[in-house]
């Protein structure tokens, strides 16, 4: 199984850097974006077992930020998104479920308080930080909408059993 679990760990590392690099790629202001990459997160978070999944984040995430310009961006964008994956279940055989829905939920609100945090480290102001963390409450919105509707159609063709085998 390892192997598999690698295998899609690069999948999903090339999901979260196109979907979070230049599908739906917004700038917000700063050198900060809103995109749904955090959706392939939330996917990924509920598919493999944490190890995997955090190292899926935080390649997928940490390239957009390298490969984008938003050099600044890196190093809390690593932590933060190695953080997102904890909240989720992947033991499951489906992956919307009760649980995964409520940390898709408070993944969105602890990422965009962190990324507050990590706004008012980087420009010094309490305003600047809060105007940008409202103004990116897009995304994970944007992602959790995503989230609902592609792990849905990925449950609906039973993706979670058909990888065990």
């Amino acid at each position: 199984m390892k192997n598999k679990e690698i295998v899609l760990s690069g999948l999903f590392s090339s999901l979260i850097f196109i979907t979070t690099a230049y599908l739906l790629h917004i700038p917000t202001g700063g050198s900060g974006y809103i995109h749904i990459g955090d959706t392939f997160i939330y996917l990924v978070s509920c598919i493999l077992p944490k190890q995997y999944a955090i190292f899926s984040a935080i390649i997928g995430a940490g390239l957009s930020d390298l490969l984008t310009g938003a050099f600044i961006w890196i190093i809390p964008t690593i932590i933060i998104k190695s953080i997102l994956v904890i909240f989720f279940d992947n033991k499951s055989d489906k992956i919307i479920n009760f649980k995964n829905v409520i940390a898709s939920i408070i993944a969105g609100i602890v990422g965009t308080f962190l990324y507050m945090v990590a706004d008012f480290i980087i420009y010094g102001s309490f305003e600047t930080a809060f105007l940008l963390s409202v103004i990116t409450l897009i995304q994970p919105i944007g992602s959790f909408i995503a989230f609902l509707i592609i792990g849905t159609m990925l449950d609906k063709i039973d993706i979670k059993t058909r990888i065990k085998k």
